[in-house]
């Protein structure tokens, strides 16, 4: 199994009750959240801790939050604790129409990666590199996952990047800015995680699926990987892949879902968990993320709900 480091934000998600819309609320519990944090805690689970470079607030929830990653086994070295609060993303209950997350807090702290401070010393003892896109929406932050992208792949990583664009993050008149670093970082990457939602708000494809895949490889990565929800994923590579030029379509698998929060960053953990593995099917890891990320939505909340490796192994026995 690789050594891997994963970079990106850790915030706090506030669900409203069960049943209950953001207009009726009586309350909120918060969740430990942040799809590259929920990416490290799905790796921990599955066997494969990861080194995970992060910003926490020095307030309440920055604490909650490192107890809470350190408790799941991923190591508090590379936590960077920075005066401000933790930003906050409120859920919107599943079925209702518009945005699921709606941001509050100081994206200075949370999405303002320091670009002089990027993990290049973990570099020599890893060789996959997770980068998640939500921090391409701050300055400081498009800087710094560029910079960890390209080192990374100077020291021969292994790079994947989760698309992950968020519209209602990006400031006013820097659009742009944060559609060249996605861009860029893709072409530095290995490995791409997207959606066609994603992809189409930046206006780098229209198209969907398997389509959407190979437009995404010309852009330089060797593996693009489409999720398609509760349709399963599809996922394309070139010639350049270790594992050669395929197209591997996976439907899911159907399951009683209660929460969709963390389906795609189980999905991700799963297969960045067996991808990463030294004999890969490719094959057997889509249906192995697919498991995972069907796991995870049958219970609330995003963190809290990814799977052991023991549990979807389980799960995929019960399904030969």
């Amino acid at each position: 199994m690789a050594e891997i480091l994963v970079a990106g934000e850790t915030l706090i998600d506030l669900l409203p009750g069960a049943g209950e819309t953001l207009h009726d609320v009586d309350g909120f519990s918060h969740r430990p959240g942040g799809a590259p944090a929920n990416v490290a805690v799905g790796l921990s689970r599955l066997g494969a801790a990861p080194a995970f470079w992060t910003r926490l607030g020095n307030d309440p929830f920055g604490d909650f939050l490192a107890e809470t990653l350190v408790a799941e086994d991923v190591p508090a070295t590379r936590f960077e604790r920075v005066d401000g609060n933790t930003t906050l993303a409120v859920v919107s209950p599943p079925g209702v129409d518009g945005r699921r997350f709606r941001f509050y807090g100081s994206g200075d702290v949370t999405f303002g990666f320091d670009p002089g401070s990027i993990p290049t010393d973990a570099l020599a003892s890893v060789s996959w590199v997770h980068l998640g896109g939500v921090a391409l929406t701050h300055p400081d932050g498009r800087e710094a996952m560029r910079e960890l992208a390209a080192a990374a792949g100077e020291r021969g990583c292994t790079v994947s990047f989760d698309v992950n664009y968020r519209e209602d993050l990006v400031p006013d008149g820097e659009r742009d800015a944060v559609v060249d670093a996605v861009r860029e970082i893709v072409a530095d990457s290995d490995v791409v995680f997207a959606s066609d939602e994603d992809v189409a708000a930046t206006g780098i494809s229209s198209h969907e699926g398997e389509r959407l895949g190979r437009d995404l490889l010309e852009l330089g990565p060797h593996t693009a990987v489409v999720t398609l929800g509760a349709a399963g994923a599809v996922v394309a590579s070139s010639a350049a892949a270790p594992w050669g030029e395929r197209t591997v379509r996976h439907g899911g698998f159907a399951v009683d879902a209660v929460d969709a929060t963390g389906a795609g960053d189980a999905f991700t953990s799963g297969l960045v968990a067996r991808l990463s593995a030294d004999e890969v099917d490719l094959a057997d890891a889509v249906a192995f993320a697919n498991a995972t990320a069907a796991l995870s939505v049958r219970e609330r909340g995003g963190m809290t709900a990814l799977p052991t490796e023991a549990g979807v192994e389980a799960f995929l026995a019960d399904r030969r």
